[in-house]
């Protein structure tokens, strides 16, 4: 059994070993054609993602959803709000490597890694404080993100500004009421870890149940092929393994974010009721004041009744 079934996967094992450049060289243009698709599919998430932030305010305000009128209404300030993602993930990631990196290549240079035992007390100490360094900025650089999603989109979808001219109204508005968005900062940490908590509990019980039919399908493929004379060490049949793998990987993927849509409404809900006494235009939206009431015009007394004179006819 043993050698059987070492037979029947030399192939898959020797496709994930490390290869050479013999053994690169036939798949490069798969390989640059997939690394492609992969940064593609990456663009187009993030872009999605940034319109249908607009798309979940508008939802939430109005009370209704419409994805394809409110692709239409808010494309082009996801877009505008695409260039500060863009610009702000670049920026991110260039300053944690430059903090995390830094320290690390002087500590090579002055040659602290050749001899370790020697250095030892500096290094466990330095690699301490700067790990907390890099947690301190890569919790700063989180909270910025979730202020621009929570609170920069709003300002940007009813001023209809880009999203420097949003950041500079937005810091006007929190720089005088500091206490108040920190609180919100503290409070939206805590929702958010039991969240993830909840959900967890939730996502895990969706995928185990899932993977019952995945699995029964997966069974009944391979039984399949086993009696179709399939070989399992065919590169083909492996690359084409792993496409009906990313496949039910996507759809679980989607399930679960179905079931994390009541979060995502939830937590734009708790973003919107603390921002709409703080911010004018969403307020009036969220909470129009009511209209005044009717001024009731003033009631004329009736003309006086003339005094009976003797001789007038009285009605009958």
């Amino acid at each position: 059994m043993a050698s059987y079934w070492s037979g029947r996967w030399a192939g898959a094992a020797h496709l994930f070993s490390v290869p050479g450049w013999q053994g690169i060289q036939p798949y490069l243009g798969w390989i640059v054609v997939c690394v492609v698709l992969v940064l593609a599919v990456m663009f187009l998430w993030i872009y999605s993602d940034c319109v249908y932030r607009f798309i979940l305010l508008d939802a939430v305000v109005s009370g209704r959803c419409l994805l394809r009128e409110g692709w239409r209404r808010w494309r082009e300030a996801g877009r505008r709000y695409l260039l500060w993602v863009v610009a702000f993930g670049f920026g991110a990631f260039v300053l944690v490597g430059v903090v995390a990196g830094l320290p690390v290549l002087l500590a090579y240079r002055a040659g602290w890694f050749e001899h370790p035992d020697q250095n030892l007390g500096v290094l466990i100490g330095g690699g301490i404080l700067l790990a907390l360094v890099v947690l301190f900025l890569v919790a700063v650089l989180a909270i910025i993100d979730m202020l621009g999603r929570d609170f920069l989109v709003p300002v940007m979808a009813f001023e209809d500004v880009g999203a420097m001219e949003g950041w500079e109204r937005l810091l006007g508005m929190m720089g005088g009421d500091k206490l108040a968005y920190a609180g919100y900062v503290l409070l939206k940490i805590a929702l958010a870890m039991g969240g993830a908590i909840i959900f967890a509990i939730v996502n895990l019980i969706v995928i185990l149940v899932l993977l019952i039919p995945l699995g029964l399908l997966g069974v009944i493929g391979f039984l399949i092929g086993r009696g179709a004379g399939v070989s399992w060490d065919n590169t083909s049949v492996v690359l084409l393994l792993a496409a009906f793998g990313l496949l039910a990987l996507a759809g679980v993927l989607y399930v679960v974010g179905f079931v994390y849509a009541p979060g995502l409404v939830f937590f734009q809900s708790y973003t919107l009721e603390f921002f709409a006494s703080r911010y004018g235009p969403l307020g009036n939206r969220m909470f129009p004041p009511s209209p005044p009431a009717p001024v009731t015009p003033p009631i004329e007394p009736p003309p006086p009744i003339a005094p009976l004179v003797p001789g007038d006819a009285l009605p009958t």
